[in-house]
C-alpha cells in the first residue's frame, strides 16, 4: 500500500492523468514525492509527440526537469513507430501505422508489464484513467497499488503534500473527464482470478 513514508515506484499508466494533472496544475507535486516516475515510451508519445496539443509544451518541460527521477521505458512498439515515421512510407505501410497508433498505448504498457520489476522496491503504484489498465496488472507477481487521478489528488491532500490539490482537479472536471476515486491492491500471494479490481472509495459509495 502506497505510505508518505514508502518508495514505491509510479507508473503512469495511461496519458489520462498527467494531462489532468497538467491542466489543474499540478505538475510541480509529483517530484515532491521523491519516487521515481515511470513514463512508457507510448504514453509520452500520445502526451508530448505533437506540441499543439493541450499542455505538451507544459509535460515535456516537466519530463525534462525530472531527469534521472524519471524512467523513461522504450518498447519494441514504441520502437517500430519511430522507425516507420522516420522512413517513407507506402499506402500499405502508412495504413498499418494509422491502425498500430489506435492501440499503441496498450500495447506498449502490455509489453512493459511482461518484462518490468520494480527496481528497489517489491511493489509499484499505477496512476490510470484508462479502465483497460488494470487488467493488463492483474497477472503481476509483486505488489501494486492502482490509483485514478482522483484518488491520487485526495491522498496528495491527506498527506500534506498539497491540500488543495482535490479542489484543483475538481476546477477541470468540466473540461476533462475524470473516473471516479477509485483504489484497488493486488496481493501476488492472492490465486489471479481471485484478485480485485479497483473499487470507488467508500465515502464516495455513501454518497
Amino acid at each position: 500500500m502506497m505510505t508518505p513514508a514508502s518508495r514505491e515506484p509510479i507508473i503512469i499508466a495511461d496519458a489520462g492523468p498527467v494531462l489532468r494533472l497538467a491542466a489543474a496544475g499540478l505538475l510541480a507535486m509529483l517530484p515532491r514525492l521523491n519516487r521515481r516516475i515511470v513514463l512508457v515510451d507510448r504514453v509520452e508519445d500520445e502526451l508530448v509527440g505533437d506540441e499543439t496539443k493541450p499542455f505538451a509544451i507544459e509535460i515535456r518541460n516537466w519530463i525534462e526537469s525530472e531527469g534521472m527521477a524519471l524512467l523513461r521505458v522504450p518498447t519494441v512498439i514504441g520502437e517500430g513507430i519511430r522507425s516507420l515515421r522516420a522512413r517513407e512510407r507506402s499506402l500499405e505501410e502508412e495504413a498499418r501505422l494509422k491502425a498500430s497508433l489506435r492501440n499503441s498505448g496498450e500495447l506498449a504498457l502490455r509489453e512493459f508489464v511482461d518484462f518490468w520489476r520494480p527496481d528497489e522496491t517489491s511493489s509499484a503504484v499505477v496512476l490510470y484513467e484508462d479502465r483497460k489498465v488494470p487488467n493488463l496488472f492483474l497477472e503481476v507477481d509483486y505488489p501494486v497499488t492502482f490509483m485514478t487521478t482522483r484518488a491520487f489528488a485526495r491522498t496528495m491532500a491527506l498527506w500534506g503534500v498539497n491540500l488543495d490539490a482535490p479542489a484543483a482537479l475538481e476546477a477541470i472536471a468540466g473540461i476533462y473527464d475524470l473516473k471516479p476515486a477509485m483504489i484497488g491492491e493486488i496481493d501476488p500471494d492472492t490465486p489471479v482470478d481471485l484478485r480485485p479490481l479497483p473499487a470507488v472509495l467508500k465515502e464516495d459509495q455513501e454518497q
